[in-house]
């Protein structure tokens, strides 16, 4: 579609891209999938099943396989088999292809993606934990931070990170200006010890201690809440699971018990004891109180009976005209 030049530079222009962000509410789920296109479907839709196969739509991303990294401000962050890293709009269809860099040495790369609001940076973030890993020992790791920097086009490395924290989550949740992984003390230790996070603006990191359940927990993961860091909790396995979200007033931090799911009789919960797999809740505004749950290869729709769709799921996605090809070379306030 051509338009003006006077209607393109009013488009185009930071503060209307930024006013369009600031009222845009309309979002999306990706359906990735390995060795195709990228499904995409409004939230809406995915209550009604009929209607999902009629919204579905496909869209090309700029790599083959994709494998996301994460999702802000109407940005896709992707890579593929070979590192080569991308950020991506789909609904501008324009991407942008990321400098070359060193990360992904590992077998165990954790990573994620997220926004500098004090300088108008998006920033993409991979941990490799280097080393020889046979006997699960972190004191053997070297952990290496890359960052890439849309502001300024450009990586940085950081060594010597994270003396012994293993992350357990494959990608880590942005959160109002910091990432969230779950982590623990070891490689063969898949049990949530803690909660470790990375200011994006200052690039620092920081700790959570867990909710307290008061039982013993036989699993818990790492998720978000619509905008709200959360945990699930499941003491009970195919039974239910309690879900807390993280509340902030001034200095003091602390979680709160939001609401419990109960999984239907025979449910197949694949990949609910895994804390390396992050989930997404959305709570649908309607009169019946349906929740919206998505880890990876599943969505369940929970109303007093749960629906269960068979594709694969990563994140909620909202849409925006954030040009990945525009390089902010502005200063912070």
């Amino acid at each position: 579609m051509c338009v003006s030049k006077s209607w393109h530079q009013l488009i185009s222009s930071p503060d209307f891209v930024n006013t369009h962000l600031k009222l845009n509410k309309h979002h999306t789920v990706l359906f990735p999938g390995f060795f195709e296109n990228i499904r995409f479907c409004s939230l809406p839709p995915l209550f009604n099943k009929q209607q999902l196969t009629q919204e579905l739509f496909h869209m090309d991303p700029p790599c083959s396989p994709p494998f996301f990294v994460g999702s802000v401000n109407g940005l896709i962050c992707l890579f593929n088999q070979r590192r080569d890293t991308y950020i991506w709009n789909p609904t501008i269809k324009k991407s942008k292809k990321l400098l070359k860099s060193s990360w992904g040495t590992s077998c165990y790369t954790k990573y994620s993606f997220g926004y500098d609001d004090s300088r108008n940076d998006y920033k993409a973030l991979f941990i490799d934990h280097c080393g020889n890993s046979c006997n699960g020992e972190l004191s053997n790791l070297r952990v290496v931070v890359t960052i890439y920097s849309w502001r300024t086009d450009s990586w940085t490395t950081l060594h010597d990170q994270l003396q012994g924290i293993f992350l357990l989550s494959y990608s880590g949740k942005f959160i109002n200006g910091r990432i969230y992984w779950a982590a623990s003390t070891g490689i063969h230790d898949y049990n949530v010890r803690n909660i470790i996070s990375f200011d994006i603006a200052d690039e620092t990191w920081g700790s959570l201690e867990l909710p307290s359940c008061g039982e013993e927990v036989f699993y818990i993961k790492l998720g978000v809440v619509e905008s709200e860091l959360s945990m699930l909790y499941t003491c009970k396995p195919g039974t239910t699971s309690d879900v807390c979200i993280l509340k902030v007033r001034r200095v003091n931090v602390s979680w709160m018990k939001w609401f419990t799911i109960e999984y239907p009789q025979y449910a197949v919960l694949h990949r609910f004891d895994s804390a390396i797999f992050t989930f997404s809740i959305y709570l649908h505004k309607s009169d019946k109180g349906e929740i919206l749950l998505l880890i990876p290869e599943k969505i369940m729709i929970f109303d007093g009976s749960t629906k269960k769709l068979k594709h694969n799921t990563a994140e909620i996605y909202g849409e925006s005209i954030v040009n990945p090809l525009t390089i902010s070379c502005k200063s912070s306030a």
